[in-house]
């Protein structure tokens, strides 16, 4: 008996002087259950136990069993601590269906319907898809199938021995039958966990595989284990190469490759570095790399690592703050202009003469056009970039688009103009206008004079040229000339000019002069097509 209760199967209400104390009515049931030749006691008898009396006696006793349910089910589980009064009525309900039910099925005997054991396969499974513990469901079960082991001997005590074959026959029926059925659920329950298991893994595979980010683990060594397609194309070896590979094979920095040691030495925190690597292709790429160390019992084993392509956001980030810089460098010119008359009239508004004056208020008045022109040419570089640029594209003259472009620069700018007469484009004129005058500035500005306009038709098309006799643009500028990236060659006017004339189906070119002495920039436009 000592070792019966020490192994649960029957439990002990006390214990004195050192021994487990029985109550009566577990020992009676346990008895019961494994009594030999139980189902032989009513051979020879006149009348067949009355089990069926019994069991409807122990139906009459489902509202007590449930709340004798609850209160166990409190007792064994903390967290109903929480539980309101909806939770507790819902379970107590819960509680008398399941009497219901298992006294339906103890009058089938150990013969339970197989759609029954489905059905509880299926409600495991759903539990276990729920997230619900199994050990509370096998809990409420155990509760469950004691309670009417309990009440049946409960109720054979009060009625003296008439009922005592029948709940022998009772036992022997019931408790095969709910194991079976608590198998049942136990079976579905951990079958779908089986299931969502590989469910999980199977998308979590599916997501490495298919992610941008490049995904490697490594061991403690520093040889890649895994890689996923996306590493191996960011650094450009075949993904069946990788296998085995050391990290700084696979990751080859440029400058310090300590900060691979950092990321493989043995640390058990995760880390981020960012780093430049050069590709087997010789491109260099930047990459931020985070990694994290995995555990086996308690002990670093390896690490896993997420790599990410940063190369254009970090390339964008640093073309816009180089065109920051050069929209500072424009304005400051005019700016600084502006200030240094604003001084003067602040100064010497009184002694100055009025020709004076009026000169001061020109050029005063020259130089904010120059600042608003300069927030035009950005405004539209926002809208070349965005795709969202409209153009009116018509005959424009070229004549009347080089004299209003003109007419907004310095008066006294050594400037000369030859354009044919009558010279007429496929053009919008306001952005025809914008890309003579960035020209010419940018003549004026990175040039030396003269500075030389001439527009004639030629090939078939409009040809503009804007020269100057300067020392013309290095070498080394020439491939970044009509970029963002241009700004020490033509500011940001360049970069607008190559977009406008593009947009209107033209081209933009830079060359030499002849001799070797300034810049040339030439500019073809279409001719309208005729009527």
């Amino acid at each position: 008996m000592r070792a019966l209760a020490h192994a649960g199967y029957v439990p002990a209400s006390g214990e004195e002087l050192g021994e487990p104390l029985f109550a009566l009515s577990d020992l009676k049931a346990f008895t019961a259950r494994n009594a030999p030749g139980i189902d032989d006691l009513s051979l020879g008898m006149e009348e067949a136990p009355d089990t069926k009396a019994l069991l409807d006696v122990l139906a009459s006793r489902s509202d007590e069993m449930a709340l004798r349910a609850y209160d166990i089910f409190a007792a064994s589980v903390p967290e109903t601590v929480l539980w309101g009064d909806e939770e507790r009525d819902r379970f107590i309900a819960q509680s008398r269906k399941r009497f219901e039910a298992i006294l339906a099925v103890t009058g089938q005997g150990e013969h339970v319907d197989e759609a029954l054991v489905a059905d509880l396969k299926q409600v495991g499974a759903s539990a276990a898809w729920a997230g619900s513990p199994l050990p509370q469901l096998l809990v409420v079960l155990r509760i469950s199938r004691d309670l009417v082991v309990q009440s049946a001997v409960t109720i054979a005590e009060e009625d003296g021995r008439r009922w005592g074959l029948a709940l022998s026959l009772l036992l022997n029926r019931v408790l095969p039958a709910m194991d079976r059925l608590t198998d049942a659920l136990a079976q579905g329950y951990w079958s779908a966990v089986v299931g969502k298991e590989e469910t999980d893994r199977a998308r979590y595979e599916h997501v490495v595989e298919s992610t941008s980010d490049g995904i490697y683990e490594i061991d403690i060594r520093g040889r890649l284990s895994y890689a996923n397609p996306s590493l191996a194309a960011m650094v450009g070896i075949p993904v069946h190469e990788l296998a085995g590979a050391r990290l700084e094979e696979v990751l080859k920095v440029m400058g310090d490759a300590s900060v691979l040691d950092r990321l493989t030495a043995g640390t058990d925190v995760a880390l981020e570095e960012s780093l430049e690597v050069l590709r087997a292709d010789g491109v260099s790429r930047e990459l931020s790399v985070l990694t994290f160390p995995r555990h086996e019992d308690g002990m670093v084993v390896g690490y896993q690592g997420i790599v990410r392509d940063v190369t254009a956001g970090r390339r964008t980030e640093r073309a816009k703050n180089e065109f920051l810089a050069l929209v500072t460098h424009d304005l400051r010119t005019p700016i600084t202009t502006i200030l240094g008359l604003a001084v003067t009239l602040e100064a010497y508004a009184g002694e100055l003469p009025v020709e004076r004056l009026r000169r001061t208020g020109h050029s005063i008045r020259l130089q904010a056009e120059r600042i608003s022109r300069l927030a035009d040419d950005l405004y539209e570089v926002s809208r070349l970039e965005s795709q969202s640029l409209r153009l009116d594209l018509r005959a424009t003259s070229v004549a009347g688009a080089v004299d209003a472009a003109l007419s907004s620069l310095t008066p006294g700018d050594d400037i000369e103009v030859v354009v044919t007469e009558g010279l007429v484009a496929l053009a919008d004129s306001r952005r025809l206008e914008q890309v003579v005058a960035n020209l010419v500035e940018n003549a004026l500005t990175h040039g030396a004079g003269p500075v030389r306009l001439e527009a004639a038709p030629r090939g078939g098309g409009v040809e503009i040229l804007v020269s100057d006799g300067g020392s013309g643009v290095p070498d080394a500028l020439v491939p970044t000339l009509f970029t963002r990236l241009g700004g020490e060659a033509g500011g940001t006017g360049l970069f607008l000019v190559r977009g406008l004339v593009e947009a209107m189906g033209g081209r933009v070119s830079y060359e030499p002069a002849p001799g070797g002495t300034g810049s040339v920039f030439r500019v073809r436009l279409l001719h309208p097509p005729r009527r």
